[in-house]
């Protein structure tokens, strides 16, 4: 159908010779596909002849549209067509007309697409520097305005010739069903005999207008109504197509036409539909009708349909060209008026500006006169401002003085040390704040040949080196000298760094200021920060590692599922399941599709398909048709976990087979777990590094910032221990959490006085918790064989969970006493309480319950699940009880050692 567009846009970019291959090899490529037949040969001259007409119209309109060319040409051809139809080939004038309209249609349509292309590719799809022009607004409007009204027309005449065909359709089925009950009950009171079975088979004929075919088992005719079916015949079903898939279908079945000649497939069109048997037969009824009955309709529609689009087609181009000419008038004059508004403005002519009835054209104008305003005022203000130059060039020289003033005032001010020193190396500016940083009176050092040494490190003349590296800048250039010392006049010396800026004056000499910054402290920050980094590395390589570790077990699992789990389907050219394993039906549980068609079982996997962009029957067609060599998709399943699949396909050549393509169904099910697992921790660990590590470097960045007092420095350390100290935990659950993992966690068993414990911690909670621990023992104080550092890590997490989650209670009680066999531990609160929804997963890693309602609650997630591994290793048990907005109970059971260890 887009033959003819390629073409013109061939044409139009490339030039006629290239136009013309271009039609050839689609016409040649047309006739291998669907054979040499007259009415190919018609459509091909049709559009030869058409592109000799559009070529001819670029010769002579370089830039002309191809729409109205196009138009014009079937305007042209109305008349041989007819004639040539008519006495040349013999056609009626009903198929004459069927013919034009279909083929000026279709070229109408490729001569739009290939106008719109062509607008594209000069404007946008060639470079900048080779586009070939410009395109007028007028043809853009007039382009668009038909684009739009034959698509909106196109879609809803579809949509009305597919009612009418579908009501066609239910006409029918419903004769053939009641062709089809008539014979079956005919066949149930046994009026249909051996006997009288020919002459009941014209009288359906006669009065069904049908033909009964009745089959064995094995599809073989024992009877037919029709003259191309003889008697003892197979009936090949594989020639019918369904034509209206349902609980009834209809199987639909034409000659071997051209695709294009829609009429003629439609005339030498049959239909079969096959009775439902109400009694147990050996038989099986099909009853045949063909589409005389129907054909008129049909055709009625098609034509209506295709006359009702070439006067939308006409209609929409004659109504679009004075409309875009309307709409486009306005800018053209707007846009010979900026072309002479320079002239205008300068000689205070008056401008006739134009008006538009489209409300952005006319903003534009409007814009243009403000624009052409603001000039005006600018130019009589640049005038106004040459007469009152002098005036304030007395006013700037009275300002230079006072800013001679305030350049003294900022540099006696400046919290860094400024020295100045001329070409001869004596210092001619020294602040207060040079004064104190080395410990000299400023009169010691200004002018002074015999001036005290200030530094300690680079030379003059390797400074000066430096500086000849660098560029001038607006009259200066500077460097930044590090790793230097000053000295005090005490002798001492102290680590600096300064800015040295080299400034040539307007009288060929040459000044140097020095900025100099006292960083005593900055250094002894980024030694601490070294330390620091050096440690953050150090745990960086052990996580690396661990991920390593991790990526190459993950590695043989994928290889070893690969082997021996992994979904295989393999269907011919055809299009029919050769092999199927039983992976499939575990993935899918669709049953056995051996021997059936690929794209039922593509149709049963899309329907349970939850992508929405995964559509398996197109691709599986793709490949049917060669399209396709090779596919690699993934798409998620609507089961019970929500599967998520990865598909292989790939196209299957094996010499001397019948083979067509593989398709490879992996389970990625668990590994999209375990990369959110991953994504979890990576998200949980840095987000709870960054808050304490934000707040050292805060609090030390003030210190270093500010002179503080001893208090508030005392205070600031102390934040910081603090954070550390949360860093520490941090940092020793993410490794309890690698050793649980890796089954190396170690124990140091005692005997563990539990109520000292248990009131040792809640009374450290005690100290910093709005919640009040009162804790209560029954049946005195008791022991229990466990390791005492792990045992209080656990009432921690229990205890702090308790307080983070319980924010609007006064208290928390922890209760102990022992049974026949265990230590009990019981933690109450009365906060929030945990959600049904997340009870089953809260012992789970980095799991964390949804707090989103109230104030938000931090934690990493792990707190619980270190708690209950260390509880389980010591071969005890941890448990909770919990309701929503009531509170939570976590249980410790630990076992009672009857003989001492």
């Amino acid at each position: 159908m887009f033959g003819s567009a390629a073409a013109l846009i061939v044409l139009r970019l490339h030039g006629g010779v290239y136009g013309f291959i271009a039609l050839a090899a689609i016409a040649s490529l047309n006739v291998l596909c669907t054979g040499l037949v007259p009415n190919s040969l018609f459509i091909i001259g049709a559009h030869f002849i058409e592109l000799i007409w559009m070529l001819g119209w670029q010769l002579r309109w370089k830039n002309g549209s191809i729409m109205k060319a196009n138009a014009w040409y079937w305007v042209v051809m109305l008349l041989p067509v007819t004639c040539y139809g008519y006495f040349m080939m013999g056609m009626q004038l009903e198929d004459i007309k069927y013919a034009y309209m279909h083929i000026a249609v279709i070229s109408m349509v490729n001569a739009l697409i290939a106008g719109i292309v062509v607008d594209f590719w000069i404007t946008n799809g060639e470079q900048k520097s080779k586009r070939t022009g410009t395109i007028p607004l007028t043809r853009i409007a007039f382009k668009y305005v038909v684009a739009f009204v034959v698509v909106v027309s196109l879609v809803l005449l579809s949509a009305d010739s597919r009612r009418q065909l579908s009501q066609m359709n239910d006409t029918i089925l419903f004769n053939l069903k009641h062709a089809a009950n008539a014979v079956i009950q005919d066949l149930n009171e046994q009026y249909l005999t051996n006997e009288n079975m020919y002459q009941s088979l014209k009288r359906y004929r006669y009065l069904l207008d049908v033909n009964v075919i009745i089959l064995d088992q094995s599809d073989n005719v024992i009877i037919s109504g029709l003259d191309t079916l003889q008697v003892g015949e197979h009936l090949d079903m594989n020639k019918y197509r369904l034509l209206k898939p349902g609980e009834s279908t209809i199987l639909f079945r034409s000659g071997d036409v051209c695709n294009s000649d829609v009429l003629t497939h439609w005339r030498q069109a049959s239909f079969m539909y096959e009775a439902d048997m109400t009694t147990s037969t050996p038989y099986r009824v099909l009853v045949e009708t063909n589409s005389a009955n129907y054909y008129s309709r049909i055709e009625s529609i098609y034509l209506t349909t295709l006359q009702s689009l070439f006067a939308i087609f006409v209609a929409s181009m004659i109504v679009a060209a004075p409309l875009s000419k309307k709409v486009v008038s306005p800018m053209k004059r707007l846009t010979r008026m900026t072309g002479s508004l320079p002239r205008l403005l300068f000689r205070n002519g008056k401008m006739d500006w134009p008006t538009s009835h489209v409300t952005e054209v006319q903003i534009l104008i409007g814009n243009l006169r403000k624009m052409a305003d603001v000039l005006l005022g600018q130019f009589e203000q640049i005038r106004q401002d040459k007469l009152t130059l002098e005036d304030r060039v007395r006013e700037r020289t009275k300002e230079l003085k006072n800013s001679e003033e305030i350049k003294r005032a900022i540099i006696d001010s400046s919290i860094d040390a400024i020295i100045a020193v001329d070409l001869n190396g004596l210092i001619i500016e020294f602040n207060p704040e040079a004064e104190r940083m080395f410990g000299l009176k400023r009169e010691e050092v200004i002018s002074k040949k015999a001036a005290p040494s200030l530094f300690q490190g680079a030379s003059c003349i390797e400074i000066k080196g430096m500086l000849n590296q660098c560029e001038y800048i607006r009259g200066k250039r500077h460097v930044i000298v590090e790793e230097i010392s000053g000295i005090r006049r005490d002798g001492s010396v102290f680590p600096i760094e300064y800015k040295i800026v080299e400034i040539q004056l307007g009288n060929n000499e040459t000044l140097y200021n020095l900025f100099i910054k006292d960083i005593t402290e900055r250094t002894r920050a980024e030694e601490e920060r070294v330390r620091h980094a050096l440690a953050l590395e150090k745990l960086n390589a052990e996580l690396l590692n661990e991920k390593v570790a991790i990526q190459e077990q993950r590695d043989i699992s994928e290889q070893f599922i690969e082997s021996v789990r992994e979904g295989l389907v393999m269907s011919d050219r055809s299009g029919t399941i050769t092999i199927v394993n039983r992976r499939v039906e575990e993935m899918f549980g669709l049953g056995n599709f051996s021997g059936r068609s690929i794209e039922d079982l593509a149709q049963a996997i899309d329907t349970r398909v939850l992508t929405a962009d995964f559509n398996l029957v197109e691709q599986t067609r793709a490949f049917l048709n060669g399209e396709r060599a090779f596919v690699e998709t993934e798409f998620n399943f609507n089961d019970a976990r929500k599967s998520v699949f990865s598909l292989y396909m790939k196209q299957m050549d094996v010499p001397g087979k019948n083979h067509g393509f593989l398709l490879v169904f992996r389970d990625r099910t668990e590994k999209e777990r375990l990369n959110r697992m991953k994504n979890e921790l990576i998200s949980v660990v840095s987000h709870e590094l960054r808050t304490p590590v934000a707040t050292i470097m805060g609090y030390v960045e003030l210190m270093m910032m500010y002179d503080l007092p001893d208090s508030q420095r005392q205070e600031f350390m102390e934040t910081i221990s603090s954070e550390g100290a949360r860093l520490s935990c941090l940092l020793d659950d993410v490794l309890d959490i690698q050793r649980l993992d890796n089954e190396s966690m170690t124990y140091h068993m005692t005997y563990v006085p539990l109520l000292e414990l248990v009131e040792g911690v809640a009374e450290q909670w005690n100290m910093t918790s709005i919640q009040r621990i009162h804790v209560h023992a029954f049946n005195g104080d008791f022991f229990a064989y466990a390791d005492r550092n792990r045992m209080i890590q656990v009432l921690h997490n229990l205890i702090g969970n308790a307080v983070k989650y319980s924010p609007g209670a006064d208290r928390i009680d922890i209760t102990l006493w022992e049974e026949e066999e265990w230590l009990c531990i019981d933690v109450r609160d009365y906060g929030i309480g945990i959600p049904e929804n997340a009870q089953d997963m809260l012992f789970k890693k980095f799991y964390r319950v949804d707090n989103s309602g109230h104030r938000q609650i931090g934690g990493t997630g792990l707190g619980l699940y270190i708690s209950r591994n260390i509880v389980e290793d010591h071969h005890g048990t941890l448990t909770f009880i919990s309701a929503p907005d009531k509170g939570s109970t976590f249980k410790v059971r630990l076992p009672k050692m009857d003989e001492l260890v």
